[in-house]
């Protein structure tokens, strides 16, 4: 079984949204058998998140603010490290946007932060200038004055913006691709298409991608749902387990049943940063 994951978050200062400390999590990524843990909180910039509603204390507008709290952010995760024999990695989970300005602004904090590796994530739905965003988790929260079409248009710059976020070239890994659909979104076959490019963007950039098995405990399958994941070992993406842990006690958790599926499947290519 893959002895790792480089996808968790912790709590720290009380900004992010992980439940547990650094030291807690090593502890039980530890005891749980892992030989290598990656803690990599959000990181989420853009310089109108003050804009967005249902804003979160992770959520800067500020890349200096964020590039302040990664720094004791990383500080804390090398000290709690030191109390452990598991070797610890230092990452990121970054909402990626495509603007020049969040480009110019990221490229600033990953040169002083120096992380070990950065995941790539979307989280947000945004029109094309970005003058407006919103978490894909409030979708359906937001005023009625948004029509269906307007809606439609942010979900189709979801995936834009996902496919986009690979060929960046700036991430290690891809987390969770179809995320939406645990709110019951783009789940018709209409929206495969958009998928479709996700993979093949994947394949020709040859970036991996997290098999996230929070999705089995959220909806009762992965992200990608199985259907990608299949497409993708069929285009010999790289793939890794991730369990996406917010809590000490979901480090590890069904990484035993998606060995099993991904051997089944006949998935020989396995990312990992010690082959």
């Amino acid at each position: 079984m893959q002895k790792f994951s480089y996808h968790s978050h912790t709590n720290f200062a009380g900004i992010f949204d992980g439940r547990n400390t650094a030291d807690e999590m090593i502890s039980a990524a530890e005891t749980f058998g892992f030989e290598e843990f990656g803690i990599s909180n959000h990181f989420i910039y853009h310089p109108t998140i003050a804009k967005i509603p249902f804003i979160h204390t992770q959520m800067f507008g500020d890349i200096n603010k964020l590039i302040d709290v990664y720094k004791q952010n990383y500080e804390d995760i090398d000290k709690a490290a030191e109390q452990h024999n598991i070797k610890v990695l230092k990452g990121m989970e970054v909402d990626f946007f495509p603007s020049a300005k969040w480009r110019n602004s990221f490229e600033k904090a990953i040169k002083e932060l120096k992380p070990d590796y950065i995941i790539g994530a979307t989280h947000f739905i945004r029109n094309s200038d970005e003058s407006f965003m919103c978490n894909i988790y409030h979708l359906n929260n937001l005023p009625e004055s948004i029509t269906a079409e307007e809606k439609e248009d942010l979900l189709r710059n979801y995936w834009l913006n996902t496919e986009s976020s690979v060929k960046s070239g700036y991430f290690d890994f891809i987390a969770h691709f179809d995320y939406c659909c645990q709110f019951d979104l783009c789940v018709t076959d209409d929206w495969n298409e958009y998928k479709y490019k996700v993979v093949e963007a994947l394949s020709a950039t040859g970036t991996a991608c997290e098999v996230n098995t929070n999705g089995l405990r959220r909806i009762g399958r992965p992200y990608p749902d199985w259907w990608l994941v299949k497409e993708m070992i069929k285009q010999d993406i790289p793939l890794l387990i991730s369990d996406d842990s917010h809590f000490a006690n979901h480090v590890g958790s069904y990484f035993a049943e998606v060995e099993k599926k991904l051997s089944e499947l006949g998935c020989e290519n396995r990312f990992s940063f010690h082959k």
